[in-house]
């Protein structure tokens, strides 16, 4: 495996310190705006991904799709990412081995592995479970737990000696209960898992259960909102253990943002609007963001570069 950049911050040298607040990003201007933004962390989100090449998030992106924009993205940002990495791209514990182990070489500081089927992603339970559908009622069936399991052995292999921390994430809270869901994650940290995640979490009261009887590292999915309240506060769940928080921000940031300048633009006929506009920012995070205008940072390196090859 590649060697690991020592001077880099890791994911778990953040977690080691307290609760970290992390969005979900999918290519460079996202990872850049988190970065000027102040996050400590990234993480590249499967559904952010899947909608970026215009795909719903039912399961159509491929690991090299995923390993890809992982190098990117690593390349580009100084911040760990965290790498959604669905359910391994197989059935079999080797296509999770590999994809882990590809993800660790792309310079990932996290992964997720879960318990899904093939056909998995948002887009198919969403709506239900924003919805208010409750446990045992959703249709969203996983694999065995002997299944998942297997795959987190086969994860935990392939980081092994890495930064790359894996986050084991269960699914089957939606449909099966979160008995099931508690007792899936206790038998993963057995195996050595250094973090679980339980998709579903809404409550402080679930939280405080999991925390009674799931001990370590806990990550808290997607925090939300209802009808303007937000479901938990990040400082009433950091004492359960549930020191990794995420959250989906930019989609809705970068689409209404370029439709408010791509309209009044399109309407004025000029870029006045756009030349102008600063939308509130201070004048430090307007030279901030002037470095990601064009090709984002690190431009004049690059011609420097180019210019160095050319010497004779």
């Amino acid at each position: 495996m590649m060697a690991q950049d020592t001077n880099r911050t890791t994911l778990r040298d953040l977690l080691r310190r307290g609760q970290i607040f992390v969005p979900c990003i999918w290519d460079s201007f996202t990872a850049t705006a988190a970065e000027l933004s102040g996050f400590p962390a990234t993480l590249l989100s499967g559904g952010a991904l899947s909608g970026s090449l215009g795909l719903p998030d039912i399961g159509l992106i491929t690991a090299d799709d995923l390993v890809t924009r992982t190098q990117f993205l690593c390349a580009h940002s100084a911040l760990p990412c965290i790498i959604d990495a669905d359910d391994g791209f197989g059935e079999s514990p080797l296509c999770a081995y590999r994809l882990a182990r590809r993800l660790a070489e792309a310079g990932a500081m996290g992964l997720t592995l879960d318990d899904t089927t093939g056909l998995r992603g948002y887009n198919r339970w969403g709506e239900d479970f924003r919805g208010g559908a409750q446990d045992g009622k959703m249709r969203h069936p996983v694999i065995s737990r002997e299944q998942w399991l297997a795959k987190i052995r086969a994860g935990l292999e392939a980081t092994r000696g890495t930064d790359c921390l894996l986050i084991a994430r269960t699914e089957a809270k939606l449909q099966y209960g979160l008995d099931e869901a508690i007792a899936r994650c206790r038998q993963a940290l057995d195996l050595g898992a250094e973090m679980t995640l339980i998709i579903g979490l809404k409550t402080l009261e679930e939280a405080r259960v999991v925390a009674e009887r799931v001990p370590g590292w806990k990550m808290w999915p997607d925090v939300m909102t209802t009808d303007g309240v937000p479901d938990v506060r990040l400082e009433d769940i950091a004492p359960l253990g549930f020191n990794l928080v995420t959250i989906h921000i930019f989609e809705k940031a970068s689409m209404y943002g370029m439709l408010l300048f791509g309209k009044k633009t399109f309407a004025d006929r000029t870029t006045v609007f756009c030349d102008t506009h600063d939308s509130g920012l201070s004048e430090e995070d307007k030279k901030k963001s002037i470095m990601v205008n064009g090709c984002l940072t690190g431009a004049t390196d690059w011609l420097e570069m180019e210019k160095e090859f050319w010497r004779t």
